[in-house]
């Protein structure tokens, strides 16, 4: 048995070897329309005979039915085909009666029974055969009225692609940066299971990486939810998708959230990224409250430090800080970073090596201010800055 993830994660693919190939088992999520999502399970054979695929439904004590449609448990729909089996049968004997069914022929596709439903389909060489499963209540369409493995693949890819890019020297890590990018998209959609403290979590990852738009919706959620609780948290992430955004229209939504933030903040003695905060109440004309939130004098939160955002980019200080936490592993191999969202502006750099020396090639796509942006590259090279918004530069070979 091989299991894999195809498409970040979208499709996760499980190979069984048989005699002279693989069983191969599909299985992905889709929205259903205006109906309740469907999980779509797919097995095919790439093997150079023949076998059978056996299906089983349980809900023991509920009476299951079925027709020539698919499977239901208790009148609701729960399972849709549109191949019909060979052969099916109900009750908690059913796979033992399955077995005994000869020359393929079926025991009929109008059945009812408890407990348990068995359904059988023979797959000749190339051939596949999938089911839809209902994950809610209602009707669940067939297989062919859902998006098939490889369209779930590129919408999932489209998804992600509105983000920053991030090429690593590194297979494993790239795959668990795309699935974690799709975990993050996905709880979007069902933010009611999460706490204020770990939507907050939520935007400033969507926002660390690019999507920017999916973060402004954590946030409303956020702002709607009147609490006291985790004020750090909360002056994080909004004055994170400030800096990052350098909305101005957006952060003004914002202020009166802040603001309660900020109150339960003193109110609990809580740690607040003051600095931040104050850029946040200037940048939406509310220069008293940055002058309050000074003579408060709360102690001062650490800024999100953590996650490979961290490794890549620092921009917290004056300076903008590119791949501060370069890993010695990646030495050799080829970083690229496309389109990454910092205070100071979008960011893009690759490093390549030239024998033993790192060359960086950079660019930022700045905001306007007072003073040019001083880029440094410590994790490569301590002793290299760059006042220049996008150049190449050969660096010194690490010690």
């Amino acid at each position: 048995m091989r299991q894999s993830d195809v498409g970040a994660g979208a499709v996760v693919e499980t190979r069984m070897k048989v005699p002279d190939g693989d069983a191969v088992q599909r299985v992905w999520a889709v929205a259903a329309g205006g109906g309740p999502a469907a999980a779509v399970v797919e097995v095919g054979n790439e093997a150079s005979t023949a076998f059978a695929v056996a299906l089983v439904v349980q809900a023991p004590g509920a009476v299951l039915s079925v027709n020539t449609a698919g499977v239901t448990v208790g009148g609701q729909p729960v399972l849709s085909w549109d191949h019909l089996p060979a052969g099916a049968a109900v009750g908690h004997d059913a796979i033992e009666a399955l077995l005994e069914v000869e020359g393929g022929t079926t025991p009929g596709l109008d059945l009812k029974g408890r407990d348990v439903v068995a359904a059988v389909w023979p797959l000749p060489h190339t051939a596949r055969m999938a089911v839809s499963a209902s994950l809610g209540r209602g009707m669940v369409p067939a297989p062919s009225d859902l998006p098939d493995a490889e369209a779930v693949v590129r919408g999932w890819q489209a998804h992600l692609d509105r983000g920053a890019r991030i090429e690593v020297p590194d297979e494993g890590l790239a795959r668990r940066i795309d699935r974690n990018r799709r975990r993050w998209l996905g709880q979007t959609g069902r933010m009611e299971t999460l706490d204020v403290a770990e939507l907050c979590e939520l935007s400033v990852r969507l926002d660390h990486h690019g999507y920017h738009d999916d973060a402004e919706v954590v946030l409303d959620e956020v702002a709607a939810r009147w609490t006291t609780e985790a004020p750090t948290e909360r002056l994080t992430a909004f004055t994170v998708h400030h800096d990052l955004t350098d909305d101005q229209k957006t952060a003004v939504r914002f202020v009166e959230a802040v603001a309660e933030a900020v109150e339960a903040a003193a109110r609990t003695g809580s740690a607040v990224p003051v600095d931040p905060v104050e850029r946040f109440l200037i940048a939406t004309g509310q220069d008293r409250a940055a002058q309050d939130l000074r003579r408060l004098e709360l102690g001062p939160a650490e800024p999100p430090a953590e996650g490979l955002r961290a490794e890549l980019v620092a921009d917290h200080c004056e300076d903008l800080l590119v791949a501060p936490g370069f890993r010695s592993a990646w030495r050799g191999g080829s970083l690229s970073v496309y389109g990454l969202p910092t205070r100071f502006g979008t960011l893009s750099y690759a490093v390549r090596w030239h024998g033993a020396r790192p060359a960086m090639l950079w660019e930022l796509d700045s905001r306007p201010g007072p003073d040019p942006v001083v880029i440094r590259a410590p994790g490569l090279d301590e002793s290299w800055s760059s006042q220049d918004p996008a150049g190449e530069t050969l660096l010194a070979a690490p010690q």
